[in-house]
């Protein structure tokens, strides 16, 4: 048992993008220490890419599990009662906008923030008149946040939603070995298309609600984890806290301080999506913007209690690779310090 605490930080984003930004808008990003930590890096690929599959991994479940996210999400959306009453399987059924490409079908980025609740009770409405005499029900969450009730089911194969933002969705649709899950899914656009909700709001000038994405179905519920703490990630953080059964922080007004006051004999998750946004919209200005506040904020502190040796430190790209760095030789440092060598994101993608 490592005497430091085990602080795995994970950087959604953070090199995916950089290679095509390169070739196409010339951009070479600046940064000093994520820069410097992964230079150092011994580098791992690792069987599971998407902060879903990252934290679900971290936790102790094994990479090729489908990720009970809608059962943990349910009850932080305080669903309970629903779950100990439904004994069959429930899956995240999360509002979307499909949109047509050339011969591709994208994930739109938008979140649907400006749907209100009664918009969402009157789609949900349309759906369960539509699929109650098969024994299925939606129900609303937080945040819209929708679910699906439906039969047990414990081959569901799903693409956490997250995953799919700005992408080609057709070799991601749900499957199960029992449930018409790709039927239930396209008579769900059918009659969202034609909803009257829906016609206004493109009339409006907003986005339609042409679909629904099913995602995060696991049964498994069992966590085999020595994750005493998580920092940031908004629900996702929640949730991971809420499988390992530990604390869970949103922020911290003293980044340095928190971390280093983490108990040693664990593991810690640190989670810094920030980039995400900015990378989905391609905002090279915003998403440089946000690395400098991520590394001042939460990168820099962490690097000096590593140099210190207070840390532990790993670094998950959330894309197949895990990083771990090593100490820093001090000539080195110095050395490069003199010839101005400084690290750079740009040679980790090429």
């Amino acid at each position: 048992m490592s005497n430091t605490p085990i602080l795995h930080i994970l950087i959604p984003d953070l090199l995916q993008a950089l290679k095509l930004w390169h070739q196409d808008f010339g951009f070479t990003p600046e940064s000093n220490n994520s820069a410097s930590l992964l230079s150092r890096s011994q580098r791992k690929q690792v069987p599971f890419s998407g902060l879903d599959a990252s934290l679900f991994s971290l936790l102790g479940f094994p990479a090729d599990t489908e990720l009970p996210i809608a059962h943990y999400r349910a009850k932080k959306d305080r669903l309970t009662p629903v779950l100990q009453e439904h004994k069959g399987a429930i899956l995240c059924a999360d509002p979307v906008h499909l949109k047509a490409g050339a011969s591709e079908i994208i994930m739109d980025t938008h979140t649907f923030g400006d749907l209100s609740a009664e918009e969402a009770d009157s789609l949900l409405a349309v759906l369960n008149q539509h699929f109650a005499e098969d024994g299925l029900q939606f129900i609303k969450g937080a945040s819209n946040r929708w679910y699906l009730l439906l039969d047990a089911d414990d081959s569901i194969r799903t693409t956490p939603l997250r995953d799919l933002r700005g992408k080609d969705i057709a070799k991601h649709l749900p499957q199960s070995d029992h449930i018409k899950l790709h039927t239930i899914q396209n008579e769900i656009q059918m009659l969202l298309h034609s909803a009257e909700l829906n016609q206004q709001r493109e009339q409006a000038g907003k986005l339609s609600v042409n679909s629904l994405w099913l995602w995060g179905g696991g049964s498994h519920l069992k966590a085999r984890t020595r994750v005493r703490s998580v920092i940031g990630g908004g629900i996702q953080g929640e949730i991971a806290a809420t499988v390992a059964e530990c604390r869970y922080l949103a922020s911290a007004i003293e980044p340095e301080e928190t971390l280093s006051q983490l108990p040693a004999g664990g593991h810690h998750l640190l989670i810094l999506d920030q980039l995400t946004a900015f990378a989905l919209q391609d905002d090279l200005e915003g998403w440089q913007q946000q690395l400098n506040k991520l590394e001042t904020t939460w990168l820099a502190p962490a690097e000096k209690l590593f140099n210190r040796g207070k840390l532990t430190l790993l670094l998950h790209d959330c894309n197949g690779s895990s990083f771990i760095p090593e100490k820093s030789n001090k000539l080195k440092q110095l050395w490069k310090v003199i010839t101005q060598d400084k690290p750079n994101l740009m040679e980790l993608v090429k």
